[in-house]
């Protein structure tokens, strides 16, 4: 099957679907192209014995322009996260796992303003990177734990933003890069409490499946699922996107949302730039697996935080609260987390929460997803400079969106939003010329 289009989309994910949607609403005839079945990319809703649950993003704030302004314009609900207002936080701490005590609160906030001390200066612009490009290349090279072995922090403070930068990062402190760390600190305002709940506290209250939805039949574009791109061809009027089942669509400009790690797996004809080649192969250091433990009865808000140099759980927190049972939302950069038995998490769970019983557990396997091989977007130790800039650039009809590149909330569905958003300007932008 041959089929002529404005625009090809390739990829449904958030930034997929925002380009196609704003693009269809202007007139142009659009379609996406998704390999899975699914619509959503690295967001990912089901329903687990009544409750929503988040597979891959999950958390906005309003900090977050663009996807609040979504939030608004659908009406969508959000609820709060219950565990990120925790009533008791277990911290493994090297030698011993204790809860924070009320009169350490003060010293675990302290630590982030230490680590966080210079952002104001290396990001005073963190949607304009070059403002203080010179401050942003001479630190690109530090890793998260470059940095925490040059101040003299407490134990506490130690174990408290190590384990919260691994989950954020989702990357041990060696390949984690400081630099990216201290851009999404800047994105809160240079402010601890805010960098925290931005993290972790508000969510869709019926999934980020409902944001999906509601684009998708806002946008009126087409959409075929099941459709995994082979190759991608330029030509001198237009493009030809081939999918695996041998059907070509032609269209007169394209929009590439493949995630950074797999954008290698499409045979691109002319061959893309060396540099998004070489991001592809080098890849962005999110991995690990977030991990969903059912538990029986109602633990109330609890939280966990370690280091992966000391647990396998670097940090969990109540996801949802039930009379019966409840969820817990679990991070770890363990190779086999979702391969671990009840009885091995349980285990781990003893000394964080000995009151915890574990009943099963469940997530989905982002790191070898031929579709994602990795988490969200976070960007290695001396890549930023090279790659941010590079990978949204246009090459002749082809345009890329992604939340994976670009300033300000890369790495966050707020910037796959924002992505196809300001991708789908562009596009209008030389529509329009032809």
């Amino acid at each position: 099957m041959s089929t002529q289009w404005d625009v090809v989309v390739v990829g449904g994910g958030l930034a997929g679907i925002t380009a196609a949607r704003d693009l269809k609403q202007r007139g142009f005839n659009t379609v996406v192209l998704e390999a899975s079945d699914r619509l959503g990319g690295r967001t990912y809703t089901i329903e687990d014995e009544g409750c929503t649950v988040e597979l891959g993003g999950t958390w906005i704030y309003w900090n977050q322009p663009f996807i609040w302004a979504e939030k608004e314009r659908y009406g969508l609900a959000i609820e709060e996260t219950p565990g990120c207002v925790a009533e008791h936080i277990a911290i493994h701490r090297g030698d011993r796992i204790e809860a924070l005590a009320a009169d350490e609160v003060g010293e675990f906030m302290a630590g982030f303003d230490v680590f966080f001390s210079e952002a104001i200066k290396v990001w005073e612009r963190p949607y304009d990177a070059k403002h203080s490009w010179e401050a942003i290349r001479e630190r690109e090279a530090i890793t998260v734990a470059d940095r925490m072995a040059s101040l003299a922090l407490t134990p506490l403070q130690k174990a408290a933003i190590g384990g919260f930068l691994e989950i954020l990062s989702m990357s041990a402190p060696s390949s984690a890069s400081y630099v990216e760390m201290m851009r999404c600190y800047a994105l809160c305002g240079w402010n601890t409490t805010v960098f925290k709940d931005t993290a972790a506290r508000y969510k869709f209250a019926d999934g980020t499946g409902a944001l999906v939805d509601a684009m998708v039949r806002d946008g009126g574009f087409d959409v075929r699922t099941s459709s995994p791109v082979t190759a991608v061809n330029q030509q001198g009027d237009g493009i030809s996107v081939q999918t695996a089942n041998g059907d070509i669509h032609h269209g007169r400009l394209g929009v590439i949302t493949v995630p950074m790690n797999v954008m290698n797996s499409v045979a691109f004809h002319p061959p893309l730039s060396p540099i998004k080649q070489e991001a592809a192969d080098v890849k962005h250091a999110g991995g690990g697996s977030k991990v969903f433990f059912v538990v029986k009865g109602d633990p109330g808000p609890v939280m966990t935080l370690a280091r992966s140099a000391d647990s396998a759980l670097i940090g969990s927190f109540t996801y949802h609260r039930g009379e019966h049972q409840s969820l817990l939302a679990g991070f770890s950069l363990e190779p086999d987390a979702l391969d671990k038995s009840v009885e091995e998490w349980q285990s781990i769970f003893n000394d964080y929460l000995p009151d915890l019983e574990i009943l099963r557990t469940f997530g989905h396997p982002w790191g070898t997803d031929p579709l994602s091989q990795g988490s969200w977007c976070s960007y290695r130790p001396g890549t930023v400079t090279r790659f941010a800039e590079a990978l949204p650039l246009t090459e002749g009809k082809l345009f890329f969106a992604s939340g994976d590149h670009g300033d300000g909330w890369r790495g966050f569905m707020e910037g796959a939003i924002a992505s196809g958003s300001q991708t789908a300007m562009a596009v209008l932008k030389t529509l329009s010329r032809d």
